[in-house]
């Protein structure tokens, strides 16, 4: 068999592939290892991938004794929250910059997109007095309420996309009597659901792993989100006893998040994937 040029550059390709798919997985595989072991083995040398007698009650006790599941609620309603207001925001602004005139549209468009180039550290501050003196701080609001008042990058996510669609559809339907907000639920809705899925999926994920703001702004132990959770219950125990049941915690919180993309992973390599056209 004639090994071409063409042929080694390709299993080179698969090595670095499958390289790079190893150092992907390994921590994952690490983490799996060491919530099923006790906790005397973890440190343990040689080290054992596969434990001989795999144990499940490193889950008992982080879902009995510590009531992880409580703080995993608290994350899927901010997430849910904030999903719902991104999505309800960010596609009405982006449908009007995408298709209805209104004086100073392109420089209020710009002065939007401007605001994606500042530093979360410059607005923070500022943000953290005004949600003090109106009596937030303490509460969860600061963590979900701000996303029904729109985000940069999905409005012009959500434009870019909604200009793909072909004009002649929504004068059609405006003939047929339909109004800017029927079209926009009938026509414009239906036919973005690849981009939908793209700002759902990314506001889902960035909430469910967000630790600076629930860092922040939560005082109260039973409005903890699972990533703070995380992080009380690697110093509640002492190391040796809280690894195993820091990572079994971990697996748990990982799991929502791989079954979102599992069961929105077409729409979300669609969404990712479509030509924006300026206008």
């Amino acid at each position: 068999m004639v090994v071409t040029k063409k042929n080694t550059i390709k299993i080179i390709t698969y090595i670095l592939l499958i390289a790079g798919c190893f150092v992907m997985l390994f921590p994952f595989f690490w983490m799996l290892s060491t919530s099923v072991k006790n906790p005397v083995d973890v440190f343990k040398l040689p080290v054992k991938w596969i434990p001989d007698e795999p144990v499940l009650s490193n889950y008992t006790r982080v879902i009995t004794e510590f009531e992880f599941l409580k703080y995993m609620r608290n994350s899927l309603i901010l997430s849910i929250a904030n999903t719902i207001g991104s999505l309800f925001s960010c596609t009405l602004v982006a449908y009007a910059f995408a298709t209805q005139k209104f004086k100073y549209k392109k420089q209020l468009f710009v002065l939007i997109l401007a605001t994606m180039m500042l530093p979360g550290e410059v607005i923070f501050f500022p943000q953290f007095i005004l949600y003090n003196f109106i009596g937030w701080y303490g509460t969860m609001k600061p963590l979900w309420v701000p996303s029904f008042f729109g985000n940069a990058f999905y409005i012009f996510l959500l434009r870019q996309y909604f200009l793909t669609i072909p004009a002649e559809l929504s004068n059609a339907a405006r003939i047929d009597g339909c109004n800017a907000f029927k079209i926009f639920w009938k026509i414009y809705i239906p036919m973005s659901k690849p981009a939908l899925a793209v700002v759902a999926i990314y506001t889902f994920m960035t909430t469910w792993n967000d630790f600076f703001g629930p860092l922040i702004y939560i005082t109260k132990e039973e409005y903890r989100t699972a990533s703070i959770a995380l992080y009380y219950l690697r110093n509640t125990y002492e190391t040796t006893s809280s690894l195993p049941m820091t990572m079994a915690a971990a697996i748990l919180t990982i799991i929502p998040c791989l079954a979102l993309y599992y069961f929105g992973q077409r729409f979300f390599t669609r969404g990712i994937v479509f030509k924006g056209i300026d206008k």
